[in-house]
């Protein structure tokens, strides 16, 4: 079992690098949110396994005749960084 860490969500803004290289060493931080049920946890996703999965979603997509992006632009998407506000 991981190490896990809780913050509220003024803590985690706070200390967001800090959320970063925890799920780095594998720990894993959770943020919950005040006065809510509600909970986010930060894991380190293995890049092999995402590239596996990103594959299985693209090929699943095109049996059903769903239009996809090339896997490069996919990837350049993945790649960028995203804020996202709670």
């Amino acid at each position: 079992m991981s190490d896990q860490i809780v913050f509220t969500a003024t803590e985690a803004r706070q200390n967001f690098f800090e959320l970063l290289r925890m799920a780095e060493a594998g720990k894993e931080p959770i943020v919950m949110k005040k006065d809510t049920n509600i909970k986010f946890k930060m894991t380190m996703i293995k890049e092999k396994k995402r590239k596996k999965n990103i594959d299985k979603i693209l090929k699943k997509m095109g049996e059903i005749g769903l239009p996809a992006l090339p896997i490069k632009e996919i990837n350049r998407i993945l790649s960028t960084m995203h804020e996202i506000k709670i």
